[in-house]
Formats: structure tokens, C-alpha cells, sequence
């Protein structure tokens, strides 16, 4: 009799679900093996959200929404809010309005010089007799090639670089008629081939080694002066440069350079250094108080407030809200451009009044006599005196301490761009300090023909300049609380960004045993209902 089979006895065991135990074996601490157990009992209690009762399914959904969609919408408003605070935060400093072209500034300087040129005088035979009367130089006829290369830089300037570029192109030609041809065409074509053009007189200027290579366009015979004129002027260029880099010591008479010290100037017209500058100071102040006043190495002077306060900042012993070196920079130019007569006297007063709002006498000489040394060591040791002075007097929190350390900063950055002995020419005519900023403007776009522009324009060089320097954004209270606002929310929004990465980096078999997903599981089963 065949064996018949009933269908009950083939029917598959039902699949066994883990234990805490076997969940703690794959890895899980026994906390999170016994949460996952009994998320995992409570969701097969769960019915069906098709067989919850509707008040229950309402309820399972708003908690559903809240659970997976807190960190998306977290992100979306952090974003948002972000957007809307910094937004308005840019608006009101001006950032998103549309920037003045700098093309603007450079293009009116270029016409202020080329409408320079006195009336019925070609262009360049003015610039030619400028060239000349540089290489006459001083009452003692010494060439003065600081001012003879600015003007030698200003030559396309004054000339005209169309005219220049013409005359290239033409050669033996008419220009007048190759410009009449070349208006003819296409502007930008023009353009192209005018620039290229004025390009190419640069790049044989440069391969002639000249310099500057605008001098390519000088006549034979001003370039021979010039030739002859360079070797006597380096020997006192190369004096002034180890002076002002730090690389010679003792003393430096400036009027050893051409052109650096005013023709009229008076006095004293020596620099010594910082330390030492200090140190005449302090003997002329109050020389009781130190010993070695008397000594012979130490010159006589008059006693200078003004003097003495950029003395302090020169050697370092006045912390400023810019760098020791940045302002022990701007203060030796300072100094020099007095000694060389080169600040006007309405300068001079408002400069020292700013300086004495923040430095007293009897404060800098307080710091010296600290130091314990005798007057006369200090002088003959300024780089170990300098060692012991640094930083004694802060005046960072003061008043007026962010407008000298802008005008020192400003000074510093014009001594850079030209050379020492250009920057103490350049503060010459100054009315104030507050010139110095609009005349770093000038140098930023002149560059090397700063000179030269200052001696032809004069008070109106520094107008043209002035929209390239703008004025340092003052932020209100509200601003600020904008600007607050924004940061945190996008710390806000980098918080759920790491969140998110924390999650997805955590393994599967971790997340599925924390406390959100026991509670999910727990609100699951209240809101649906137990299986019946």
C-alpha cells in the first residue's frame, strides 16, 4: 500500500528570532542585545497600520514624520536662516552692491597727467626737459636718479601711448594716416595692435637692460647722462639702502643722497637708528637721570617731543595694534622725513599732539632708566638695548592707537612698494596724517612714477587716489547680531551634517540596537495596536 504523504508534514518550521544572547554574540554590549530583543518582540506585537484604528494611524504618522524627518528639516532651516542673516548682513556692510571699477581711479590719473602738459609745449619735449633737469640735479649739480627714473617711468603717460604706439608701427611712415586706417576697422583690433605695439618698446627696453625700460624711448643722448650720472649716485644709493636695511650701523648723513634732504631744510640732517635716536632724546630730556649723557659719542641735540615719541616706536619699546616690524618701519621714515625737512609743520603738529595723547615723556624715560643701562652703552649697543626695551609700553587699548597704527602700516606698506628714500621724499606737502592714506592710494596705483606724479600734480595727485583706498567698513550693533546670527546657524547646519555622517558610519547591526529605535518601536506598538 503506497505511504501517503499529508501536506502538514512537509509545512517549514517557523524561523526562530535571535536572543539577546545571540545578539550579543555578533558583537553588540549586552545593553544594546537586550534593547534590540525587545525592539524586536514589540515590533511583531505591532499590527498593520492598515488595521489601526484611524485616531491611532494619525498619531503613528506625525510621530513617523517626526522621527525621520527632524535632521532634514534641521538642515533645510539651518541653511535657510543662515542665508536670510547673511544676506542681510552683506547688504548692509555694501558688499553686494557693484564695486567701483579700479579702471576708473588709474584712468583719470592718466588723464590728469596727460592734461598736465603745459599749454603749447609738445608732450614730449616737456617729458625730455624733465628727464634733463633730474639729471641737473641739486645746487651742486649731482644727478638725482630717483626723481630722473619716475619721470622716465611717466614718459608713456605724458606722451600718450596711442602716439607711441603709432609712431612704433608707422617707422618711417605717417602715423596720422595708419591711425585713420586703423580706425577704420574693428576698435578692439585697434586696440589689440596699439597694445602689442607699446608691448613690444617695453619688452627691448627691458632686454637692453634698462631701467626703467620706459627709458627705451628716451633719446640716445639722455640715456648716455644717465649712464654717467649712475655710478656716483649708487655709491650713496647703496650707503642709504645698508642704513635703512638694518645691514650698516652708526650713522648715515642724508644729504649725502641727491634729492633726499629739501633745500631748505635746516639742522641736524643725520640718522643714528631707533635705539640711538632714543637714546640723544632721552639724554636731551632729562640728562640727570642717566649716567653717561656726557659721554662723546652721544651728539647734542635739542629735545624734540616728536622726535622722542617716534624714537620709542623705532626702537620697539611701543606696542602698536600692527607688528614691531611694521611699525618700527613706518616711525625710521617718520623720523627721517623730519630730519630731511620733508613734513610740513601742520603735520608735525597734529602728529605730535596724536603721539602724546598716547606716549609721555616720562613714560619712555621710565623704561630706559629700567633697563639699568648707562646712556652712553646703550648708544654703543643698540641691538642689545633694543632686546630690552621691546614691548615695555602697550598702548594697543588707547585711544587713538588704530589710526597711528593704519598711518605706520600705510608708510610701511609705501616704503615697500618704492625704497626708503622714496617714501621720505613722498610725505613731503602732506597737510596731515590723514593724507598718508590717500597718498598710499597713489602709490598703489603710480607705483614707480608716484615721484614724478607728486611733482607734477601736486595736492591733486592724492585726489585721484582717493577712491582706490576705501575707507575701513565700521560694522553697527546690528550688523554685528547679523553677523552672529549667520554663524550660528551654519554651525547649526554643520552639527546635523556630522550627525548624519556619524550615522551612516555606524554599522547597521549598532543603530538597529539604540535607545531611538527601542523608542520607535515602543511608539510604534501604542499608536497601531497589538496583534490580536
Amino acid at each position: 500500500m503506497a505511504e501517503t504523504v499529508h501536506a502538514d508534514t512537509d509545512r517549514a518550521e517557523p524561523r526562530r528570532r535571535p536572543d539577546a544572547e545571540a545578539y550579543w554574540r555578533s558583537g553588540l554590549t549586552h545593553a544594546e542585545a537586550t534593547r534590540r530583543e525587545r525592539a524586536e518582540t514589540w515590533r511583531e506585537e505591532t499590527q498593520s497600520p492598515w488595521e489601526a484604528s484611524p485616531p491611532g494611524l494619525v498619531v503613528w504618522l506625525l510621530w513617523r514624520a517626526l522621527y525621520k524627518g527632524f535632521q532634514p528639516v534641521w538642515l533645510i532651516l539651518s541653511l535657510l536662516a543662515a542665508g536670510w542673516f547673511g544676506g542681510q548682513w552683506l547688504i548692509g556692510r555694501g558688499d553686494l552692491d557693484p564695486p567701483v571699477p579700479a579702471e576708473s581711479a588709474s584712468g583719470r590719473l592718466s588723464v590728469m597727467i596727460a592734461s598736465a602738459v603745459p599749454a603749447g609745449l609738445d608732450p614730449r619735449a616737456f617729458w625730455e626737459d624733465r628727464l634733463d633737469a633730474a639729471l641737473d640735479g641739486d645746487r651742486r649739480r649731482r644727478a638725482d636718479i630717483d626723481r630722473f627714473r619716475a619721470w622716465a617711468a611717466l614718459g608713456p603717460d605724458l606722451i600718450g601711448r596711442d602716439r607711441l604706439a603709432l609712431e612704433h608701427l608707422a617707422g618711417d611712415g605717417d602715423a596720422a594716416a595708419l591711425d585713420a586706417q586703423l580706425r577704420a576697422g574693428p576698435p578692439w583690433e585697434r586696440q589689440t595692435l596699439m597694445d602689442r605695439a607699446l608691448a613690444e618698446r617695453m619688452v627691448a627696453g627691458r632686454s637692453a637692460g634698462l631701467e626703467p625700460p620706459e627709458l627705451v624711448l628716451a633719446p640716445e643722448r639722455l640715456r648716455q647722462r644717465y649712464d654717467r650720472a649712475l655710478f656716483l649716485w649708487s655709491i650713496a644709493d647703496t650707503s642709504a639702502e645698508a642704513f635703512f636695511r638694518g645691514r650698516a650701523r652708526g650713522e648715515f648723513e642724508m644729504r649725502s643722497l641727491p634729492g633726499l634732504v629739501a633745500e631748505n631744510a635746516a639742522g641736524d640732517t643725520r640718522l643714528y637708528g631707533g635705539v640711538r635716536h632714543f637714546v640723544i632724546q632721552a639724554c636731551a630730556h632729562r640728562a640727570a637721570a642717566f649716567e653717561g649723557c656726557d659721554a662723546a659719542i652721544i651728539p647734542d641735540a635739542p629735545a624734540d617731543t616728536l622726535s622722542f615719541a617716534l624714537a620709542a616706536i623705532e626702537a620697539g619699546l611701543v606696542q602698536l595694534q600692527v607688528s614691531p616690524s611694521v611699525a618700527m618701519s613706518g616711525a625710521e621714515i617718520l623720523q627721517a622725513a623730519g630730519r630731511a625737512g620733508r613734513l610740513r609743520e601742520d603735520f608735525r603738529t597734529a602728529l605730535a599732539a596724536d603721539l602724546a595723547r598716547m606716549l609721555s615723556s616720562d613714560e619712555a624715560l621710565t623704561a630706559l632708566g629700567a633697563t639699568g643701562l648707562r646712556a652712553d652703552i646703550a648708544f654703543a649697543a643698540p641691538d642689545q638695548t633694543a632686546l630690552l626695551l621691546r614691548g615695555q609700553i602697550d598702548t594697543r587699548t588707547l585711544d587713538g592707537a588704530v589710526a597711528l597704527s593704519q598711518m605706520l602700516s600705510d608708510i610701511a606698506a609705501i616704503r615697500a612698494q618704492t625704497s626708503p628714500a622714496v617714501a621720505v621724499r613722498l610725505l613731503d606737502g602732506l597737510a596731515g596724517p590723514d593724507d598718508v592714506r590717500r597718498l598710499r592710494g597713489l602709490v598703489d596705483m603710480a607705483a614707480d612714477r608716484a615721484l614724478a606724479v607728486r611733482e607734477l600734480l601736486g595736492e591733486a595727485a592724492l585726489t585721484a587716489a582717493e577712491p582706490v583706498m576705501l575707507e575701513p567698513v565700521v560694522e553697527s550693533a546690528d550688523q554685528d547680531r547679523l553677523k552672529r546670527n549667520a554663524m550660528l546657524a551654519l554651525i547649526s547646519a554643520a552639527v546635523v551634517v556630522l550627525l548624519t555622517l556619524v550615522r551612516l558610519w555606524t554599522p547597521r547591526r549598532i543603530r538597529l540596537g539604540a535607545r531611538t529605535n527601542l523608542a520607535d518601536a515602543w511608539m510604534s506598538r501604542l499608536t497601531l495596536g497589538r496583534k490580536t
